[in-house]
């Protein structure tokens, strides 16, 4: 499943913007916060629009514990609740689009009044009463699929701890957010479901590419990753250094989205320099392996010299996009 085009309106700091033309595997650049990670988390929330959880998901990515239903206008754009997300995108053909809306509960202040002062002339010379206002009381996501040609919706609210799930829709997309500060959450549970799978040999030959002694990866007790390198025993992954292990997880991730999407944010946290060219070469090859389109952001000029570098002619496959405001 690949998507071709992305269009975002009032999505956090984003009014607007429309992409077209993505690739297998598609690089965002550019300064810092000028929206490469929103236009991941608008991905992120088109390929599961019917999950309500999602809106808080992707605040809990930038570490922001939600803890009302106020806070979720967090993903509004200046954090306005009259400025509702819109999000669309073009996947195999097929045109899904996701609105998000503030739910409002009314309040009434239903306090005796005494008929002789309802004509008393105050202060408050206001068209519309003060006894009723509205509060957000979550969220509501309706959304649709061009396969269905109908509405679904699905809603969340914290005050209420209600989620509410359309169960008429059934999401065959797999899609993955992975970000630096939670990559290795995911890591050992993808490796062992790898291995139970036996799907470790093309995760350990893009491995090779950065150390050909690696043979073997297997789990211990406690979830501890081992490697072989032909030593008599085996080596914990842990003394190998974050470089590999971040790249491992990586490759693991994008195995685990076999036929899917992975989003990757900041590619190159954790990373020397001179470890980059062999990340593109086991990453592309992964991508090709596991029919994975990939969007990845980076505002390394050593990241993108890497990519250059190995590419031996211009490829169709990889398009990088800057983002300016």
């Amino acid at each position: 499943m690949k998507y071709s085009s992305l269009h975002i309106t009032n999505f956090r700091s984003i009014v607007e913007l429309k992409i077209d033309n993505f690739k297998r595997i598609n690089l965002i650049t550019g300064r810092n916060n000028c929206g490469k990670t929103t236009v991941l988390e608008a991905l992120f929330q088109i390929s599961g629009m019917s999950n309500p959880n999602l809106p808080v998901t992707v605040n809990n990515i930038r570490d922001l514990v939600l803890t009302s239903d106020d806070n979720l206008r967090f993903i509004f754009h200046n954090l306005d609740f009259k400025q509702k997300p819109y999000i669309s995108a073009i996947l195999d053909g097929n045109k899904r689009d996701l609105v998000i809306k503030p739910k409002y509960a009314s309040q009434y202040n239903k306090t005796l009044v005494n008929d002789n002062k309802i004509n008393v002339f105050n202060d408050n010379v206001i068209a519309t009463s003060n006894n009723e206002f509205s509060v957000v009381n979550g969220l509501s996501l309706e959304f649709n699929d061009e396969r269905y040609n109908k509405k679904f919706i699905s809603e969340i609210s914290l005050s209420g701890g209600a989620v509410k799930i359309d169960a008429q829709y059934r999401e065959n997309l797999k899609c993955s957010f992975h970000a630096p500060q939670f990559y290795m959450s995911m890591f050992p549970q993808r490796i062992e479901q790898l291995l139970v799978n036996k799907q470790m040999d093309g995760v350990i030959s893009s491995l090779n590419e950065i150390d050909n002694s690696i043979t073997d990866i297997r789990i211990g007790t406690a979830g501890i990753l081992y490697v072989d390198i032909g030593l008599n025993k085996l080596l914990p992954l842990n003394i190998m250094g974050d470089g590999i292990r971040r790249i491992l997880s990586i490759l693991a991730a994008v195995s685990d989205m076999r036929g899917g999407i992975l989003l990757i944010d900041e590619i190159e946290t954790g990373l020397h320099y001179s470890s980059l060219e062999t990340l593109w070469k086991s990453l592309l090859r992964a991508s090709d392996l596991y029919d994975v389109q990939l969007f990845i952001t980076t505002h390394s000029t050593e990241c993108i010299r890497a990519l250059s570098a190995i590419l031996e002619k211009d490829s169709d496959a990889i398009y990088l996009y800057r983002i300016e405001r």
